[in-house]
């Protein structure tokens, strides 16, 4: 096996990046900012959010690096880390990096939901 520059480069893990917020913002726990990174062929979300506004039903929240884009659509869900009873929220990733998330209940300006642990493919 021959390790060359593009080698490491491809499969090495990248800079933390912003995303960019749509409805939702930062969630208030300074220690978790929201933010995406690649590592080897995958991407990987890690910190926290919340939307700017009540809603039910679905919403672009935030979108993430043309760079860090999956191939295809991939589904995931997200757990409210406030207090009270652990709601899952469900969580698209799209092909031109819009994180759209799905609720059937209405959601507030004060719940915080954890995107730790969501990871796509990049090829």
């Amino acid at each position: 096996m021959r390790i060359t520059a593009d080698r490491i480069n491809s499969e090495g893990t990248g800079p933390w990046q912003d995303v960019t917020f749509t409805n939702w913002s930062q969630g208030g726990l300074s220690y978790a900012p929201l933010r995406v990174q690649k590592y080897g062929n995958r991407a990987r979300l890690d910190g926290h959010a919340q939307p700017t506004a009540s809603f039910t039903g679905n919403q672009t929240a935030f979108t993430v690096p043309a760079s860090l884009v999956p191939a295809y659509q991939h589904y995931f869900e997200a757990i409210r880390i406030t207090s009270g009873t652990p709601t899952l929220l469900g969580v698209i990733v799209a092909t031109n990096g819009t994180v759209t998330v799905y609720t059937s209940s209405t959601l507030g300006t004060s719940d915080r939901f954890d995107f730790t642990g969501i990871e796509w493919p990049l090829d």
